[in-house]
């Protein structure tokens, strides 16, 4: 369960420091910083950094009792609250980005972006392409990372747009692909253990984007019709090899 909460909270912008100090104060009562360091064997440099980013952003609070300071963790609908804020500052600069002017006269491009909020982000905008969609070297754990209600999420709006998914798995994720194999506009295999990857590879239109499953996720995405092309005829290739 844990883990589970931790991914969550790198997904709205935690760092690992910053994810140990919030789970050790919710765990236990007001702490000095000392007393926070020896528990989380952080270094107390990078203590006062996560713990000012926290205070920051309204997760904990200070208080100062008998000259020292001590440290607890807020209650846990902060997070909403804080969430809930940078929603409401969103959407008031929306307006502003929807009026800037666009550069059109660059058709191709690279971007490099990290963590799973960007992740999803990236996989969402393959829908707005409207192109199918084929995706080759998923790992088993593929899912948890990305969240599951989320990609129940991401299908039903796939499905609905009638686009055909295509997934080429590593050979343990034998469950995911027979749960895939089940829904419409869409079809999942496996490829051999030897030639598992923690890279992922989706090609969809223009754009081929690369999912390292590293911590935390990396995410290379290039638009080139070229590239997306070669890419599409390599897939194939490994689709016509593989086992369903």
């Amino acid at each position: 369960m844990e883990s589970r909460i931790e991914e969550t909270l790198a997904s709205i912008g935690f760092t690992k420091n910053e994810q140990k100090l919030y789970l050790d104060l919710m765990h236990h009562k007001k702490s000095t910083a000392l007393e926070i360091a020896k528990r989380t064997k952080i270094h107390r440099t990078n203590i006062y950094d996560g713990l000012r980013t926290l205070l920051s952003k309204g997760f904990i609070e200070e208080l100062i009792e008998e000259n020292k300071r001590f440290f607890s963790a807020r209650k846990p609908d902060a997070l909403v609250d804080y969430l809930t804020q940078k929603k409401q500052e969103v959407e008031e600069i929306l307006p502003l980005l929807k009026n800037m002017p666009q550069n059109t006269t660059t058709e191709e491009s690279v971007n490099l972006s990290k963590g799973n909020f960007s992740l999803r982000e990236t996989i969402l905008s393959l829908l707005d392409i409207g192109c199918p969609i084929s995706i080759y070297g998923a790992p088993k754990e593929a899912p948890q990372r990305l969240g599951i209600g989320f990609l129940e999420s991401f299908h039903k709006q796939r499905i609905k747009r009638k686009i055909l998914m295509r997934h080429i798995y590593n050979e343990n994720a034998r469950e995911r692909i027979a749960h895939l194999n089940s829904m419409p506009y869409t079809e999942a295999r496996f490829l051999p253990k030897k030639y598992g990857s923690i890279v992922t590879t989706a090609i969809c239109g223009e754009m081929v984007t690369f999912i390292i499953f590293t911590d935390p996720i990396s995410i290379i995405s290039i638009k080139n019709r070229k590239i997306a092309d070669a890419y599409n005829n390599y897939f194939e290739i490994l689709w016509s090899n593989s086992y369903s």
